[in-house]
């Protein structure tokens, strides 16, 4: 773990940063600019439940983009919490971990309006929603912003009504790119260049990342 604190209010940022892009970097600025956030942790996922291990390059690489991409920002740090948990990683354990290492600590859960969308399929998602508030960002072009649990209905989604903690919808710039998008890019030799950072570029060329299938 490399956060820098152990009370305030911390935001987490889970996934698998496959890898990391401006569009990650833009959505943790975001939220520790205008989401009343002291710090914003990107928590580095190993091997996602819900993505095949063999789509994603060693942890450790990673981990290491992330910590270039980041570099410069006091209020923003990695975590490799995750690498040192059961796996597969369930992000409702690696909460109630942090709950109990960092008692002081609140935390929120930042997650893209699709993953909010399915919450109520992961594992013990209701303790998830109980003990952490939601900072939720746009994920497609949907007017979100002020919008209060109430006023979005979703018969699909328990998590839409009978609310006891605050699902906060953002207005977080929205980028359109992926980092699916950016492996293949690479793979095809295209630029990438305004997509990631020039340390991450060099990062990736310099180990031969994302280049053979």
């Amino acid at each position: 773990m490399t956060g820098r604190t152990n009370k305030g209010n911390v935001g987490l940022y889970f996934g698998s940063f496959n890898p990391i892009h401006l569009g990650h970097l833009v959505i943790a600025n975001h939220m520790v600019s205008r989401g009343g956030l002291d710090q914003v942790w990107i928590v580095v996922t190993p091997t996602s439940p819900f993505k095949l291990s063999d789509e994603m390059i060693p942890e450790e690489h990673r981990l290491q983009m992330v910590k270039l991409a980041i570099a410069d920002n006091p209020f923003i740090f990695s975590s490799d919490i995750e690498f040192w948990l059961e796996r597969p990683s369930y992000t409702a354990d690696t909460l109630k971990h942090l709950r109990d290492k960092f008692p002081e600590v609140n935390f929120s859960v930042i997650l893209g309006e699709d993953n909010y969308e399915n919450l109520h399929r992961w594992k013990n998602y209701k303790s998830i929603h109980e003990n952490h508030r939601l900072l939720v960002y746009p994920r497609r072009l949907t007017k979100m912003s002020g919008l209060l649990l109430e006023k979005t209905p979703n018969k699909d989604n328990p998590l839409r009504f009978d609310s006891t903690k605050a699902v906060i919808f953002t207005e977080a710039p929205m980028i359109a790119i992926s980092s699916t998008y950016i492996r293949e890019a690479i793979l095809e030799k295209q630029d990438v260049q305004y997509l990631l950072p020039d340390t991450v570029i060099s990062y990736i060329g310099n180990n031969h990342l994302y280049e053979i299938e």
